[in-house]
């Protein structure tokens, strides 16, 4: 990840990194996805069915989805 570049489901406050409550639900909602076995390809056609909003109001792709699965899921390792 760049480092000018804010993850998709994160913000800035404060000088830290902290979870977006605008984003961080369709986060959560991707993983369940992936985790019920959807592909990441999948899962993109579906937020894009669904008109999800992207940061930058473009097209969902299965690396943009897999990079915010991947982020979460290692966030949740962190955690434990």
């Amino acid at each position: 990840m760049r480092p000018d570049v804010i993850p998709y489901g994160y913000c800035y406050l404060d000088g830290k990194l902290v979870v977006d409550t605008r984003e961080h639900g369709f986060v959560l909602q991707m993983v369940r996805m992936w985790k019920s076995g959807k592909s990441f390809i999948a899962i993109a056609d579906y937020l894009n069915s669904q008109k999800v909003p992207t940061r930058m109001d473009k097209r969902w792709y299965p690396a943009t989805v897999r990079a915010a699965v991947e982020r979460r899921l290692e966030g949740e390792k962190n955690e434990d």
